[in-house]
């Protein structure tokens, strides 16, 4: 029996005002959600997923140039609904969690007060009833000490602890409908998958109705029962999540899927697809089909009349008139993937026994209160990097990642040595011009790290006036050029500002400026995480395409494990500011490896049809990180401590292999002895999928 729908949209369309006339946003959306049922939608970045939310919410931010079609909520139309009565739904019967729990959390008020405001509003709650409720809904959501998190504020907690919040503020009022946008993709791996086992969890047990909006396939892959393609504002494919992974059949879909990388092949043996040519038509007349532009199909007849979901098949519809034609035909370009370049045995960087401090204020402390204490971000990390070498660095945020890239790039204070091509850097951080030359960093976020006030040229042409004090200005134009072409961008972005860029091509000029000093290495922190998994696999190849060229040497920390097997050489696993294991990337999933590294991987969110991947759940307090631990720092959450040993002792560093260390008390035959994480399926017959 089919429940009946707790949102129906029927026939929506959406375009805003803008100075070059109406800009279609969404186009002719049908859909429809019921009662305990989880509907993905996923797409690229604007494509019009976090519109249709904020549709459905009526909290439209630009000026409607036009809007039809239907949104209904149990039965009422949303879009014919007042002001005063939509503030009746939002909160109460229609919840949102937001990509980002920092911003949508206030600052001045305590994590408990953000969910006892919303039950005084819409429950009529007293402030003793409400600190009640409160107090329950932070321990169905997991959150430690329940009773003190209620006081504390965003700032003093994790983000998965923020997003738990969040969590807890959508789910008050027992509301009908969740929608979820991106709520996971500013969290790292571990802590992300915690959180969508509590959600399955909770979806579970009170039934809500929910719309996950992800550009991340492995998390819809793992938490949907239907899931909702869309490209350019229109819908071009609905079914059940099991068979758009397993039988995908519009063209766009395919080509996302080919674009992950997939956990049934070897390193160095997979097909990478990339999507080409230019973005959907948004203005003028709609096109016929949405995405003509791009697609490896596009015939005449696709352009005979307006390309709308058919169903095809029970509980399959496809906006598409060629997919049965096409389904035997590899879609976009590409091929095999192979290894990356095997590096040189020359040393560019070595770092011996880092150790960062972050926290404490001189000046302040004493003169406005206690002060804070220093917390220890990395202890005693050591790393090396050869010519020509990719060196992967994953752990969970706030493990000391990006403080070791800014210790290594000279602009935090450390303890220990740092060496760059035979020049030693100041331990207060103070490096020179030629040091500062050889390093270059790309930051996760290119809307924080480009000027938004420079044209792309003059952000190019900086580091040519800092470090290649040869090239005059002519020859600076020349370089500006060539640079631009050589990330696959029109000369004309020159004279461009920033805004003017999507996501991907505000990267691809990150990665211009980097590779303008002519560095000997390249830091990457996280440059991939908020983008989505087409664009991914351009940006990485474009990294491996000019370190093949000019053997640069790369740090790429990351969440994402399955990209590090298309990226690596080697991997560094970090916790709580220490190298825990440090391997290389071929036979990375296969033990022994390191209890936290176990973790890490089976945290992994796969969309491979033939890989089962098993979870292992991190418990336990994570300890202070105001001193160093006695013992091993993953004692409080291992599930295979060793009495008192592991939180007393320094744990050995163990060598399954020469190129493979571990910090373990436990030997390399316990270390070995655990069943796969990432297991291959198996057919009925036994046979392997």
């Amino acid at each position: 029996m089919v429940n009946a729908p707790v949102l129906q949209i029927e026939n929506y369309s959406l375009s805003y005002k803008t100075e070059h006339g109406p800009l279609r946003v969404l186009d002719g959306i049908n859909l429809s959600v019921a009662k305990g049922e989880v509907l993905g939608l996923v797409g690229e970045s604007g494509s019009g997923k976090s519109s249709l939310a904020y549709a459905i919410l009526r909290g439209l931010p630009g000026q409607i140039a036009s809007e039809q079609g239907t949104i209904k909520f149990l039965g009422e139309d949303l879009t014919h609904k007042i002001d005063s009565q939509l503030q009746d739904i939002r909160g109460a019967r229609i919840a949102i969690v937001f990509q980002n729990a920092a911003t949508a959390l206030n600052p001045t008020q305590s994590l408990g007060e953000h969910v006892a405001e919303v039950l005084r509003k819409h429950r009529g709650l007293n402030r003793t009833s409400a600190s009640s409720r409160v107090l329950e809904l932070f321990r169905l959501v997991g959150l430690p000490d329940p009773e003190a998190m209620m006081e504390r504020f965003a700032h003093e907690v994790s983000g998965g602890e923020k997003q738990r919040v969040v969590l807890a503020t959508a789910l008050a009022c027992d509301p009908d409908l969740i929608l979820f946008d991106e709520p996971t993709s500013a969290l790292d791996a571990t802590t992300a998958a915690t959180i969508l086992d509590l959600f399955s969890e909770l979806q579970v047990r009170t039934q809500v109705a929910a719309i996950f909006i992800s550009h991340d396939l492995g998390v819809i892959a793992n938490i949907a029962h239907r899931v909702a393609v869309i490209y350019g504002g229109r819908i071009v494919e609905e079914c059940t999540t099991k068979t758009l992974f397993t039988a995908p059949r519009h063209p766009y879909t395919r080509i996302l899927l080919e674009s992950l990388p997939k956990l049934s092949q070897d390193v160095g043996s997979q097909t990478q697809i990339f999507l080409r040519g230019s973005g959907p038509q948004r203005t003028g007349e709609p096109p016929a089909c949405v995405f003509y532009a791009r697609c490896p199909f596009h015939h005449q007849k696709c352009d005979n009349e307006q390309v709308r979901l058919h169903l095809q098949s029970e509980n399959h519809r496809v906006a598409c008139v060629r997919w049965q034609e096409t389904l035997k035909v590899q879609v976009g370009e590409g091929g095999g993937v192979e290894s990356p370049a095997k590096p040189d045995s020359v040393s560019v960087l070595e770092a011996q026994s880092v150790g960062v401090r972050i926290g404490r204020v001189p000046f302040l402390n004493g003169l406005f209160g206690p002060g804070k204490e220093e917390v220890h971000a990395v202890n005693e990390a050591s790393i090396t990097l050869n010519r020509g070498e990719t060196l992967g660095l994953v752990g969970e945020s706030g493990c000391g990642k990006s403080s070791l890239a800014r210790a290594l790039v000279g602009i935090h204070r450390f303890t220990g040595t740092i060496m760059l091509d035979s020049i030693m850097l100041d331990t207060n951080g103070q490096a020179d011009e030629t040091y500062r030359k050889r390093i270059q960093i790309i930051f996760q976020n290119p809307d924080s790290s480009l000027n938004p006030r420079h044209r792309i040229g003059q952000l190019l042409e900086r580091p040519m006036i800092l470090y290649r004090k040869d090239l005059n200005a002519g020859a600076r134009r020349s370089e500006i050029a060539r640079l631009l072409k050589r990330v696959r961008l029109p000369a004309e972005f020159a004279r461009r500002y920033p805004h003017e860029l999507s996501g991907g091509e505000k990267q691809r000029v990150a990665i211009a400026r980097a590779v303008a000093a002519q560095p000997s290495v390249i830091v990457c922190d996280e440059i991939t995480s908020g983008l989505d998994v087409s664009v991914q696999a351009e940006i990485v190849e474009l990294l491996r395409e000019i370190q093949s060229e000019t053997h640069v040497a790369l740090l790429f920390i990351t969440h994402d494990l399955q990209l590090l097997r298309k990226v690596a050489h080697r991997v560094a696993v970090m916790y709580l500011g220490e190298i825990v294991e440090e391997r290389p990337i071929a036979g990375f999933e296969s033990s022994p490896y390191h209890p936290y590294t176990e973790a890490l991987l089976s945290s992994t969110t796969s969309t491979d049809p033939k890989i089962d991947v098993r979870r292992v759940r991190l418990t336990g307090p994570l300890p202070t990180r105001t001193s160093r631990a006695m013992g091993c720092p993953f004692d409080t959450r291992c599930q295979r401590r060793i009495d008192h040993r592991c939180s007393q002792q320094p744990p050995p560093l163990r060598l399954p292999t020469i190129d493979h260390h571990i910090s373990c008390h436990l030997t390399v035959d316990d270390l070995g002895a655990v069943s796969p994480i990432w297991r291959q399926r198996t057919s009925e017959k036994g046979e392997l999928l």
